[in-house]
């Protein structure tokens, strides 16, 4: 068992800043520079590991966090005895409506 810190970043995909560039590429750079700020502290002083969790406002997810969804699915399916497909596809609600509910509070 290994302790993990996470840290969430939100972009908006459509933004003027992002409009000639590929959206996995945005991803990737959000990703890294989460990693770039926080990754060797953590691994250092907290003693744990880092996954950056970046989504995009319209729904999409990056591939770490992809990872980090699916893993999470397995253990709850396994532990709750649950199907995999369910378990997943209640995850992927619940982040949806907490994206839109970030868009909101943003937009506001």
């Amino acid at each position: 068992f290994q302790r993990t810190m996470f840290d969430v970043r939100i972009f908006h995909p459509n933004a003027d800043t992002y409009k000639n560039r590929d959206v996995k590429s945005v991803y990737v750079q959000h990703e890294n520079i989460k990693k770039r700020d926080y990754e060797q502290r953590v691994i250092q002083v907290e003693k744990c590991s880092f996954t950056p969790l970046v989504y995009s406002t319209l729904g999409g997810i990056a591939p770490q966090a992809q990872v980090f969804h699916k893993r999470i699915a397995e253990l709850i399916a396994e532990k709750t005895n649950e199907e995999y497909r369910d378990v997943i596809s209640m995850i992927r609600t619940k982040l949806s409506f907490a994206l839109l509910k970030s868009v909101r509070v943003s937009v506001r």
